[in-house]
């Protein structure tokens, strides 16, 4: 099982057990389970973010360039992040 023996793994449990003991181990296994279902969540969210994004046919939606420095500038802003020009009249 993951390229382990069933040896090492007992080992690493029993220490583990010694260190936290039987009292915590249940809340350290919710603990790490509600971790992981956090990241999950997250990393879900941001593919959902990036599907809203593209546009129509899956391709993405052109951002708006700078006058001055021709790179893409996201957000709204009033001037732009890279070069410093006025982007609003």
């Amino acid at each position: 099982m993951f390229g382990y023996n069933w040896g090492p793994i007992l080992i690493i449990l029993l220490i583990v057990l010694i260190l936290f003991g039987p009292r915590r181990l249940p809340e350290l296994g919710e603990s790490i389970g509600r971790a992981i279902k956090s990241f999950k969540k997250a990393h879900d969210d941001a593919d959902q973010i990036t599907k809203a994004e593209e546009g129509p046919g899956g391709a993405q939606t052109q951002a708006p360039t700078c006058p001055g420095c021709q790179k893409p500038v996201g957000g709204d802003f009033a001037f732009c992040p890279h070069c410093g020009q006025k982007l609003k009249a």
